[in-house]
């Protein structure tokens, strides 16, 4: 089991103005995890001392990083599995005596433990933030478990957000009008995640083709096979369409996804893409396409407009409340019919497009830059 000691991190200071802030997430510039690095970095270099507890990646040693007037240390759980076990928490309940951090933040399956561990080790006197990314509706679709099973886990969550936590943050309105009347929680803050700015200008896509984009997980919640019946339909009744269907993406219903590919020429299933990939991948794209039946905030919709690419989006997700019907986006209901008239709205309205992906971009920038999410966490963490 990893053990930490001063040795690890090397000396620190011991200026009593520093706050400690714990963060446990994913310490890393990838995927929308970037949120919580910077917002480690952040904090460190306005003078505060930030222990952040990785999950992935993974780091085998402890270690320390100077930034500004603060410190930032960091660590990973004892193991690379999932931190559920009772080792687990012993493992977290001396790191929190060590350090004893005034703020925890958390996310995923680090909530559990960090959330509980802290309040109980503090006598109540720590301020937590434990983050809700996933509806309970995604979870209840995506999720094959008995009914027993779901309703513990859910009155388990619900003593969680009610007596250990001080304020449950939520990326969208969905999200906390879903923790509210799933999970009877009124103590909850609606903090829009932000996407890193890796935009190096707008690449035209193929003029003869009307390129429309998926990229995400594969699972029931998201409303991709009914995507792909929704175009077979359009293609069957309009089969002089230019439009293409690209999906990309890993999950449970993979095999079926691929097979469903193949019935269509226009359809191409690119499987899971790399990090690397993904920019390039929606920049090329002239739409990229939500159609889930239930979701929160999908990083995939912040990508999209971070590369200029507007969206198609379902209503049914926290994002599209963000946005605007007709000017970065149109928004359907993720219905075969709906689908229909959305792939002939598309085709009778490619002209648009460009606009749409410069307002998408204006948007990304105005509501889902870094510094603001920064500057609007500093507040929280101070009040």
């Amino acid at each position: 089991m990893l053990s930490l000691s001063k040795k690890d991190f090397g000396s620190f200071s011991e200026n009593i103005k520093m706050k400690t802030i714990l963060i446990a997430h994913n310490y890393t510039e990838s995927s929308f995890a970037f949120m919580s690095y910077y917002l480690a970095q952040s904090l460190s270099n306005d003078g505060n001392r930030v222990i952040f507890i990785s999950h992935k990646p993974f780091f085998s040693k402890p270690f320390k990083e100077i930034i500004g007037k603060g410190e930032l240390l960091i660590c990973s759980w004892p193991t690379e599995n999932r931190p559920v076990k009772i080792s687990d928490a012993l493992w977290y309940a001396k790191i929190y005596l060590k350090y004893k951090p005034s703020v925890v933040i958390s996310h995923f399956v680090s909530v559990n433990i960090t959330t509980i561990i802290s309040k109980i080790f503090s006598l109540r006197k720590v301020n937590t933030f434990p983050y809700y990314h996933t509806l309970s509706s995604q979870i209840n679709e995506d999720v094959l478990t008995s009914s027993l099973k779901r309703n513990f886990k859910k009155y388990r969550k619900k003593l969680l957000y009610r007596w250990f936590a001080d304020l449950v943050i939520c990326p969208s309105d969905l999200a906390k009008e879903d923790l509210e009347k799933y999970f009877e929680c009124q103590n909850s803050i609606k903090v829009l995640n932000p996407m890193k700015d890796r935009f190096n200008g707008k690449v035209d896509p193929d003029p003869n083709s009307i390129i429309i984009s998926y990229l995400g997980r594969l699972e029931p919640s998201k409303g991709v096979i009914e995507l792909i019946d929704a175009f077979l339909t359009y293609k069957s009744k309009f089969q002089m369409s230019k439009i293409r269907l690209k999906i990309a993406g890993s999950g449970s219903q993979y095999d079926q996804i691929l097979k469903l590919s193949n019935t269509h020429n226009d359809i191409n299933f690119k499987g899971a893409l790399s990090y690397n990939e993904i920019d390039q991948y929606l920049n090329k794209s002239h739409y990229a396409i939500v159609p889930s039946k239930f979701d929160n905030l999908p990083t995939v919709g912040l990508e999209s407009m971070m590369n200029q690419t507007p969206l198609l989006i379902s209503n049914n997700t926290g994002l599209a409340k963000e946005l605007e019907d007709g000017v970065e986006c149109f928004k359907f209901d993720p219905t075969l019919e709906e689908m229909i008239l959305l792939f002939e709205k598309v085709e009778n309205n490619l002209e648009n497009y460009i606009e749409m992906g410069i307002e998408a971009r204006k948007t990304y920038l105005k509501k889902f830059g870094i510094d603001s999410y920064c500057t609007t966490m500093k507040k929280i963490i101070e009040n």
